[in-house]
C-alpha cells in the first residue's frame, strides 16, 4: 500500500511539472517529452537512421518523417527550426546551402533540436545557439518574425539572405515552426496567405499532409535509381496509410 500511495504521489508530480510550449502564432502546444516518459537523448537515439539515407537525403525530408516519427511512435507533437544562410555563412565545405532544418522537442519547458543527419558531427541534442552555431559558425542569428515579409519572401526564392537588412546585420536567420511544415515555402506561404507565384491562398499545417509525407518518404530512403525503379514505394504507401 505505501508503495502504491507513493507510485501515485510521483506520477501526480509529474503531471503537475509538465510544461507544453505552446507556438501561440501557429496554435500548436509542443507536448513535454518527460510527461511521457522520454528524454531528449532518448529520443535523439531512436531517431530512424537506417531507412533514412543520411549521406544523401533532403534535410526537410529526413525532418519531416523524424518529426512524423515522434507523434506515430510516441505521440510527440514536435516543433522544427529552419535556418537560413547568408553568403557569410552558406559555404559549408564544398557545397552552397541556402536553408537546413530540424525536428525541435519540449523537455521540461525547454527546446532542444534533434538532428540525426549528421553522425560524425552532431552526437546529440543541442539547445537552438548551439545547433545554429554548429551549421553556421555563428550565433548571431535573427529570427524572422511574422510581418517581415521582406525576408519571408526570399523562402520562395532559394537563395542566401542578405547580411544587411532593415533590422540589423546577421549572419543568419531562423525561424521555429510546428512539425507538420514541410519546405521553406510552405513556412512561407502561411505566414504570407500566398503562394509562391503571389496568389492568395489559406496554408495551414496543423497535421501532417500524407502525399507530402509519401513524397519526403520516397525521397529520403531511396537513391536516384532506387526511385526511379520504385524500391521504396510500397514502404512509403505503408507509412503513410495508403495501403
Amino acid at each position: 500500500m505505501k508503495f502504491i500511495f507513493t507510485l501515485i504521489i510521483l506520477t501526480l508530480s509529474t503531471l503537475s511539472f509538465a510544461q507544453e510550449i505552446n507556438l501561440s502564432e501557429y496554435n500548436w502546444r509542443m507536448t513535454d517529452i518527460a510527461k511521457k516518459g522520454f528524454t531528449k537523448e532518448s529520443l535523439f537515439t531512436k531517431m530512424d537512421r537506417k531507412e533514412i539515407k543520411l549521406g544523401s537525403s533532403i534535410c526537410s525530408n529526413r525532418a519531416l518523417l523524424w518529426a512524423h516519427d515522434f507523434k506515430r511512435h510516441y505521440d510527440i507533437d514536435s516543433a522544427k527550426i529552419f535556418l537560413f544562410y547568408t553568403k557569410m555563412t552558406g559555404e559549408i565545405g564544398r557545397k552552397t546551402w541556402w536553408y537546413h532544418v530540424a525536428p525541435v522537442v519540449n523537455e521540461k519547458g525547454n527546446l532542444w533540436v534533434l538532428d540525426a543527419g549528421f553522425p560524425s558531427k552532431i552526437k546529440g541534442p543541442k539547445v537552438s545557439t548551439e545547433w545554429l552555431h554548429a551549421f553556421s559558425g555563428s550565433t548571431n542569428c535573427k529570427e524572422i518574425k511574422t510581418g517581415e515579409n521582406d525576408l519571408i519572401e526570399r523562402m520562395f526564392r532559394m537563395s542566401t539572405f542578405p547580411e544587411r537588412t532593415a533590422y540589423g546585420t546577421y549572419d543568419c536567420y531562423y525561424r521555429i515552426v510546428p512539425g507538420p511544415f514541410w519546405t521553406p515555402a510552405s513556412v512561407a506561404k502561411n505566414l504570407l496567405g500566398v503562394n509562391e507565384r503571389g496568389q492568395p491562398v489559406r496554408f495551414e499545417r496543423d497535421e501532417f499532409d500524407k502525399e507530402e509525407l509519401y513524397q519526403a518518404c520516397v525521397e529520403a530512403t531511396a537513391s536516384k535509381i532506387g526511385r526511379a525503379l520504385g524500391t521504396s514505394v510500397e514502404r512509403c504507401k505503408k507509412l503513410v496509410g495508403r495501403l
